[in-house]
């Protein structure tokens, strides 16, 4: 069973990335969150805001996988609780 992480951006828009065989974030700069997958490596996510992001973020993307690798297959998706103060204001697909 194929599980996700779910990042709200915006009031209605919704980004879904599949959790695979595992996740990586980094803190690239205050405005760029970069998500790598271990099952591919030609590509990562990009979850940008015109603010500033703190590690917060990242640790509540890392958590999110965490919960949903332990959730059963009943509940394939799992929000990422994004931090207070902080907001996403796009997710995009970029190949290295």
């Amino acid at each position: 069973m194929i599980k996700y992480i779910r990042i709200q951006t915006g009031a209605s828009k919704q980004a879904l990335i599949p959790v695979g065989q595992g996740l990586f974030a980094e803190l690239a700069t205050a405005s760029e969150v970069k998500i790598y997958s271990s099952d591919d490596a030609t590509y990562h996510y990009s979850v940008t805001n015109s603010a500033n992001f703190t590690f917060a973020m990242v640790s509540a993307i890392q958590a999110a996988c965490v919960q949903a690798a332990q959730t059963s297959w009943t509940r394939p998706v799992w929000d990422v609780a994004v931090p207070m103060g902080e907001e996403v204001d796009d997710v995009a697909v970029t190949a290295f």
